[in-house]
């Protein structure tokens, strides 16, 4: 299975089925589809719009960082609002 790259930029917000790493084990939100906010430092979680819970790590949410540009990225991600006429 070939999996997409998607380049990331700080502010961006995304749809992308969330890992199962610890905390999004312990959140409940591992394998599911979920808005997520990418910060500086780290990860927002949106659930119907809003933030749902505290920020996590890149890694916990799934974002990994480039060794060359040092800039975020992940897979199989959808823009919010890629496709949506927006």
């Amino acid at each position: 299975m070939n999996q997409q790259r998607v380049d990331l930029e700080i502010g961006d917000h995304i749809f992308v089925t969330l890992p199962w790493s610890e905390v999004c084990v312990h959140m409940q939100v591992a394998d599911r589809v979920l808005e997520v906010e990418v910060l500086q430092d780290g990860a927002q979680l949106h659930m119907d719009g809003r933030p749902y819970s505290m920020a996590i790590t890149w890694g916990e949410a799934g974002i990994y960082t480039d060794s060359t540009t040092g800039k975020p990225y992940t897979y199989d991600a959808e823009r919010v609002g890629a496709g949506h006429g927006n």
